[in-house]
């Protein structure tokens, strides 16, 4: 049998990870219906987060960032609110120039885009964030495509048809 300090300080331990958890939640939960109350199309990375908390160095930031509990919210609230949400695939996002669609492959340290081919240039979260909102824009009106809610978002991205 513990000690009843022990067991005072398991609570003590469990009510402070309660607190966190319920900040976080509530953190997610606000800034997504601010995402959506603000916006009328939403088109999101579909990350597989499963597979990135794999790496070790990464895990314990991904998990306290919570982007999957962030992107469920995102999708209810859309729903809710009869927004578009579209989750995209990542290939190539950051890698494709969204001026002439030319792949230019880069490493992760170069944070700017400039395309060989046509002479762009612009910051790499830019160039992503584009090309993110071209392929949402592109699957939007298809079916399955969780837009208003109707089939799971880990169809987006696929080849769609009516």
């Amino acid at each position: 049998p513990q000690s009843n300090n022990y067991k005072k300080a398991r609570k003590r331990y469990a009510k402070k990870h309660l607190r966190v958890s319920r900040k976080r939640k509530g953190f997610g939960s606000k800034e997504a219906l601010r995402v959506i109350k603000s916006n009328d199309f939403i088109a999101q990375v579909n990350l597989n987060v499963k597979g990135m908390v794999k790496n070790s160095r990464l895990a314990k930031s991904i998990n306290d960032v919570a982007w999957s509990t962030f992107r469920q919210w995102l999708e209810y609230f859309g729903f809710k609110y009869g927004k578009a949400t579209v989750a995209v695939a990542p290939n190539n996002t950051s890698q494709n120039c969204s001026n002439c669609d030319q792949k230019v492959p880069k490493s992760l340290s170069t944070r700017t885009h400039v395309c060989p081919h046509c002479g762009y240039v612009e910051d790499r979260d830019i160039n992503a964030a584009i090309n993110i909102l071209k392929k949402g824009l592109s699957t939007v009106g298809h079916t399955g495509t969780q837009a208003w809610g109707e089939i799971s978002s880990d169809l987006v991205g696929h080849v769609l048809s009516d």
